[in-house]
C-alpha cells in the first residue's frame, strides 16, 4: 500500500460494512487502525479480535496518535470526532475517497446498482478467487465460503461495491462495471429520480471498458452510445441463463454469451434474481480473463453471503430464511421468488423498515411488497442517521397493506410472537437493513426447539 502513507487511519463509523473491510485491507497491510462504533456488533467483535481498537463512547482520547481520519456519511456531522479532527488539524477522508484511492492503483471491476451489489460482488470475487485471478475485493456483505467482506488477493483486479448513496460510486473509474438496477431511492439525497439516474449515468460514463446492463434496462443502456456496453438476463440479453429449472434450494441453468458456452450450471443459492446476478458475475469473469473450464466449480462451490436469502432453518413443512432486502423493488423479488418456490406455503414475513424518509417516500410501495405475504410483522422504523419525521412510522405502512394479517412487535417480543401458530407448510423471512439481524439466532433457536 504504498500509495497510501499513514501510520494510524481511524475509522468513525468502523462497524459498517464498507468501512470494516477498507479497515481490515489496511490493518493486514501494517497500518495501525482504530475505530469508532456507536453499539458492539459481531462484527466490531471480530475487528476486536484481529487486533483493531474499538471504542464505543465520544472521547478525545481515542485520537491519540491518529493521523488519518476515514468517514462514512451516515455519521452525522455532530459527532465529537469531527469537532476534535478540526481542533487537532488531523485530515478527512470519505469511505469512498479512500476506496477510489486504492482503485486507481489496481484494475477496477465496480459493480453497481439499487440492487444486488453485494450479491454479484461476492460472487464475481468468488469466481475470481476459485479460477486463480486472486482478487482484491471489498464487500458489502460477509462471505460464507470465507466469512470475511474482505478478500485480500494479489492478483491485478480490485472488486469493488459502488454505493450510490451519496454519490460514493462517482469516486470509480472502474474498467469493467455493472448496473444492476436503477430504481429510485436515497430520495433524501438526490432529490427526485431524475437526478438519481443522472448519477448513475455519469458513474457508467466513468467506465473506460465494458459495462454489463440488465436487458431490462436497454432504455439506460441507450443513452451510453460511446459506451462499450452489453446486455444480459435470462432468456434475454447478449449474456444468457437459458434452460433454468428451479430446484428446491438451488438453480441449474445453462449459459451463453456470443460464442462462451457453459451447460448444466448449478447455483447453490434460491431465487431466479440470483440466476441473473450469476450472469453478470459471470460475464464480468469472461471479460476479465478467468479460465472458462474452472467458471462451472467455482460457481457449485459458492456459499452465498449472510443475509442473501440465508436460509437459516429447514424443516420439512418449514423454512425460515432471512434477507437484507429494505427496499420495496426488492421485498417484491424476494417474495415473489419464495411464492414461485412453494406456492402452498403460508408465508410469514417480519420487516423492519429502514429510515424515515425511505419510509415516507416508498410507503405505498411498501405495502403493496408486502401484501404478497400471508403475514406481515411490522417493527419500529430504524432510524441510522435520521431524526423522527412527525406522521411517519411503521403505521404508514401497515394500514395500506390489504388481504394480509397485519401485526406491530418489537426486536424484543418478535422471536416468541413470530414462530408461535405455525402451520405447515409454511415459510418465515425476516428482511430490513436495520437491526432486526439481532433477533435472527433467536428466531432460528425458536423454530428449532419446536422439533
Amino acid at each position: 500500500m504504498s500509495e497510501i502513507k499513514y501510520r494510524h487511519v481511524f475509522f468513525l463509523g468502523i462497524g459498517g460494512i464498507g468501512m470494516s473491510a477498507l479497515a481490515r485491507w489496511l490493518a493486514q497491510d501494517g497500518v495501525q487502525v482504530s475505530g469508532y462504533d456507536r453499539v458492539e456488533t459481531p462484527l466490531t467483535q471480530s475487528l476486536t479480535t484481529e487486533g483493531i481498537q474499538v471504542y464505543y463512547t465520544e472521547n478525545s482520547e481515542c485520537l491519540a496518535g491518529v493521523d488519518l481520519i476515514v468517514y462514512t456519511p451516515a455519521v452525522p456531522s455532530t459527532h465529537l470526532v469531527f469537532e476534535l479532527a478540526e481542533r487537532l488539524g488531523i485530515p478527512l477522508v470519505k469511505r469512498s475517497g479512500l476506496l477510489g484511492k486504492i482503485a486507481a492503483g489496481k484494475s477496477c471491476i465496480a459493480v453497481a446498482g439499487t440492487h444486488g451489489k453485494t450479491s454479484v460482488t461476492a460472487l464475481l470475487a468468488h469466481i475470481l478467487k476459485a479460477t486463480g485471478l486472486d482478487p482484491l475485493a471489498f464487500i458489502g456483505g460477509v462471505l460464507r465460503n470465507y466469512e470475511s467482506n474482505l478478500l485480500n488477493g494479489k492478483g491485478k483486479y480490485l472488486v469493488a461495491e459502488a454505493d450510490e448513496f451519496d454519490r460514493s460510486f462517482l469516486a470509480l473509474h472502474p474498467q469493467l462495471a455493472v448496473i444492476t438496477a436503477i430504481d429510485p431511492d436515497h430520495l433524501d439525497i438526490y432529490g427526485d429520480k431524475n437526478s438519481f439516474e443522472e448519477a448513475f449515468l455519469q458513474f457508467a460514463n466513468q467506465v473506460q471498458a465494458e459495462i454489463l446492463i440488465p436487458e431490462s434496462l436497454g432504455y439506460f443502456a441507450n443513452s451510453l452510445p460511446d459506451k462499450c456496453w452489453i446486455t444480459y438476463g435470462i432468456d434475454a440479453g447478449e449474456a444468457q441463463a437459458t434452460h433454468l429449472v428451479h430446484n428446491e434450494g438451488y438453480n441449474n441453468f445453462d449459459y451463453k454469451f456470443g460464442d462462451y458456452y457453459l451447460s448444466n450450471l448449478q447455483l447453490q443459492i434460491p431465487g431466479r434474481h440470483n440466476v441473473l446476478n450469476a450472469v453478470a458475475a459471470i460475464t464480468l469473469s469472461i471479460l476479465a480473463g478467468a479460465p472458462m473450464d474452472k467458471i462451472p466449480a467455482a460457481l457449485h462451490s459458492y456459499r452465498g453471503v449472510h443475509r442473501r436469502m440465508e436460509v437459516r432453518v429447514q424443516q420439512p413443512g418449514l423454512v425460515y430464511i432471512d434477507d437484507y432486502a429494505h427496499h420495496p423493488r426488492e421485498i417484491q423479488t424476494v417474495l415473489s421468488s419464495v411464492k414461485e418456490w412453494y406456492p402452498e406455503a403460508f408465508i410469514r414475513v417480519a420487516f423492519q423498515p429502514h429510515l424515515y424518509t425511505r419510509t415516507r417516500d416508498f410507503a405505498q410501495g411498501f405495502s403493496q411488497s408486502l401484501e404478497i405475504a400471508d403475514e406481515v410483522f411490522l417493527l419500529d422504523i430504524y432510524p441510522a442517521r435520521e431524526l423522527p419525521i412527525p406522521g411517519v412510522d411503521a403505521k404508514l405502512i401497515g394500514e395500506s397493506i390489504a388481504n394480509t394479517q397485519v401485526h406491530y412487535s418489537t426486536l424484543k417480543t418478535l422471536p416468541i410472537e413470530f414462530t408461535q401458530n405455525l402451520t405447515s407448510p409454511s415459510i418465515l423471512l425476516t428482511l430490513g437493513a436495520g437491526d432486526i439481524d439481532t433477533t435472527v439466532s433467536h428466531i432460528q433457536h425458536q423454530l428449532e426447539e419446536r422439533r
